[in-house]
């Protein structure tokens, strides 16, 4: 369960549901993120069988299970009488892969926050915490993961934003932050070959690592380039990134930079990949 600020979802939404009960043309879900009507336990949605699977369906129970959670768009919600008309057939599997990611992470953002409550010193709940803290940093962002992984990254930066937020909570949230977080990154690492043979080859082969270093304006240690001197004329390049894809592109970027400004300073250079 993860707590969510509105106690029924939007339509258009994708949520996590849970079956509690399978009927002849309908799957009833328990909605453990939303808290519902005040005369319910928690939100409820209902699966009509025409939104199981865009094929025919013979026996529900052959597609779903009691127990089983599943990854859902939300059709319609009528709030007055806790109506939530749910699909299953219009979720694809990378929105089922998403959300199941996502769900993962505003668990893991919700423990941050528990955690915060059980320290010794602050005097808060759960609720309290969300109010206090939690919302306001989390409507900074889209995606659950991306508010995890900034705290890590930036927390200081964007806990100084919030003046409400007392210092020793600010303090604490880091501290928690620091101790239970970890963000997980990718590297690639290679040779620079770099020579220059002019009179003052030296410095122009200094301009020209500055400018590689440069390629990332605001590095941080989950975005970054490493640069090592290995011995003439070999430099160690590392480039550490959240992703392959964007540690290729800084690759090809320091490539072109690379490049430039060897041709510019009438110098050379081999990339070596590792």
């Amino acid at each position: 369960m993860v707590k969510n600020k509105e106690i029924f979802p939007r339509e258009g939404a994708f949520i996590m549901g849970r079956v509690v009960d399978i009927q002849a043309q309908y799957i009833y879900v328990d909605l453990p993120d939303y808290d519902g009507l005040p005369s319910e336990e928690t939100a409820r949605g209902m699966i009509h069988i025409s939104e199981i699977s865009s094929r025919w369906v013979k026996n529900i129970r052959s597609v779903v299970r009691i127990g089983q959670r599943l990854v859902l768009r939300v059709v319609k919600v009528v709030p007055d009488k806790g109506q939530i008309d749910l699909s299953l057939r219009r979720v694809n599997s990378a929105q089922k892969a998403l959300i199941a990611k996502e769900h993962k992470y505003a668990n893991k953002f919700e423990n941050l926050l528990q955690f915060l409550t059980e320290m010794d010193g602050i005097d808060l709940t759960l609720d309290q915490a969300y109010e206090l803290i939690g919302w306001p940093i989390k409507e900074q962002f889209d995606l659950y993961q991306e508010t995890v992984e900034a705290l890590k990254e930036e927390g200081q930066e964007i806990l100084d934003e919030f003046d409400n937020i007392p210092d020793d909570i600010k303090k604490a949230f880091l501290k928690v932050i620091n101790e239970n977080v970890e963000v997980s990154t990718v590297n690639i690492i290679g040779k620079i070959r770099l020579m220059n043979r002019s009179g003052d080859g030296i410095n122009k082969i200094k301009d020209t690592l500055k400018e590689v270093m440069k390629v990332v304006e605001k590095p941080k240690e989950t975005r970054k380039i490493n640069l090592l001197y290995i011995g003439a004329p070999f430099y160690r390049l590392e480039i550490i990134s959240k992703d392959y894809l964007d540690a290729e592109s800084i690759l090809s970027d320091a490539i072109e930079v690379l490049e430039n400004t060897t041709q510019q300073n009438n110098g050379s250079f081999e990339f070596i990949r590792d």
